[in-house]
């Protein structure tokens, strides 16, 4: 939780700095940005996520025993890396926007993508 609080407190000053540059009045720029600001809080959310979940996978476990914990850490970071990058293949707009202003359905949302694309992360990771 204290990882997660530290995370996300340069995202609450990256938002507050996009309201006093002055974002885009349109409703497609506004989008946009919304979007996008939602894309970095679920990337965050889903590093954040993948870790804990990944090391509460069995095949995880049984696997890093004989790693070295820089090799863990290696390999954790690349498992992480795939599944923040395959974010965008499993999320809409929709998803973006929501999560951009409701944490609840952020944790949501995260839940649903690292359940989607973990599995197959580690399997690119250890083959």
């Amino acid at each position: 939780m204290k990882k997660l609080l530290a995370v996300m407190a340069p995202l609450a000053i990256v938002l507050s700095a996009c309201t006093a540059t002055g974002t885009s009045t349109t409703s497609t720029g506004a989008q946009t940005a919304t979007q996008q600001l939602g894309m970095a809080a679920i990337k965050i959310a889903i590093n954040a996520k993948c870790t804990t979940e990944l090391n509460t996978l069995p095949a995880w476990q049984t696997a890093t025993k004989v790693m070295t914990s820089t090799q863990k850490q290696n390999i954790q970071s690349e498992i992480c890396g795939c599944v923040s990058e395959k974010a965008p293949q499993s999320v809409t707009a929709v998803d973006l926007a929501t999560a951009a202003l409701d944490p609840n359905a952020r944790a949501t949302i995260v839940s649903n993508v690292v359940s989607k694309t973990i599995n197959a992360c580690v399997q690119e990771a250890v083959s």
